[in-house]
């Protein structure tokens, strides 16, 4: 019993420590960590509460108080980047919008077309689109509209399909890791300029290179003025220090309750590593996963998206603050 006992708290302990060393660098172990505070949380109060149960004694819950300040200053971080209640003062139109990274590799590319026909949503952002291109001019159909739908430079297969015309259509490279993984363009919603990105981040363990994409696309967004739709594969959760100072200096803001997209395999205990952010006055309603992952390794996302129109718009939407 004793070696249960001391084994339960050395875990306790060490899902404090790994919870906490977030907060002291930046450093990609330390991100890495951080993209899954919620599970370490999850973790250290399991292993606290097992050893509170076998020391029976009030220094035992030492470990427990410790975990639940720690869930009190992870749960802090997440609200603090959830979207403010829309104003019902102001008249909206509502954009039905789809993240989904199919999976390159992934051979139900009729499937996912003929999903996405029947979805009949507004704007498409595909990643590693490779299983759907060979059904792109039956797609444009419902989706007249597409960036990124050239075989010149292409690599990462992003790209952005859409009911509205694109204007300046804008596709980079964030890092050196991949090519052409950000487009940037801009919709008109009933007079209103929405600038939609679409962009996917490297994961976080492959050294610094996410940070320096992420840098990179602070730099492509911050001259950006209005409501903007940025959506996405980031390989990482909001509370992550880098996505979280990311989504912090554009003025970005969550849904308040995110699915878990990864891996398709395992949802109940998956991460949030795919996104759905808007910069307000645009406000995300509803944000659902898709039942079925389609072959791929994520589950997509839907969200519908309200973006105010009309005279009361024009006083809406902060300019990115500069990185």
């Amino acid at each position: 019993m004793g070696f249960v006992r001391s084994l339960f708290g050395i875990c306790a302990v060490l899902a404090l420590i790994l919870g906490a060393l977030p907060f002291l660098s930046h450093a990609w172990p330390f991100v890495f960590l951080g993209g899954m505070r919620v599970h370490i949380v999850i973790a250290a109060a399991i292993f606290s509460l097992a050893f509170l149960a076998l020391v029976r004694s009030p220094w035992g819950a030492l470990p427990l108080a410790a975990a639940l300040c720690l869930a009190a200053w992870v749960g802090w971080l997440h609200y603090g980047i959830v979207q403010p209640e829309r104003d019902d003062g102001q008249r909206y139109a509502t954009l039905k919008l789809i993240e989904f990274n199919m999976l390159y590799s992934n051979r139900n590319g009729a499937a996912i077309a003929d999903w996405l026909e029947a979805q009949n949503a507004d704007i498409v952002y595909a990643l590693e689109s490779n299983p759907i291109w060979r059904h792109l001019d039956a797609l444009s159909e419902t989706y007249p509209y597409c960036a990124g739908c050239t075989r010149d430079g292409r690599s990462d297969d992003l790209i952005v399909l859409s009911k509205f015309p694109l204007q300046d259509v804008s596709i980079m490279s964030l890092g050196k890791v991949a090519s052409n993984r950000f487009i940037r363009s801009r919709i008109e919603v009933e007079g209103s300029t929405v600038t939609l990105v679409a962009m996917h981040l490297t994961k976080p363990y492959f050294d610094n290179f996410q940070q320096e994409e992420l840098m990179q696309a602070r730099r492509f967004l911050r001259a950006a003025e209005g409501p903007v739709i940025l959506g996405g594969d980031f390989n990482s959760s909001l509370i992550s220090p880098d996505i979280r100072a990311f989504i912090e200096a554009l003025g970005l803001r969550s849904h308040a309750h995110e699915p878990r997209t990864w891996p398709a395999g395992a949802p109940s205990i998956g991460l949030p590593i795919d996104h759905i952010l808007v910069r307000p006055p645009a406000h995300i309603d509803t944000l659902t996963r898709m039942k079925d992952s389609l072959g791929s390794n994520h589950f997509g996302l839907i969200a519908e998206i309200s973006i105010p129109v009309g005279p009361l718009a024009e006083t809406g939407g902060a300019k990115a603050g500069n990185p």
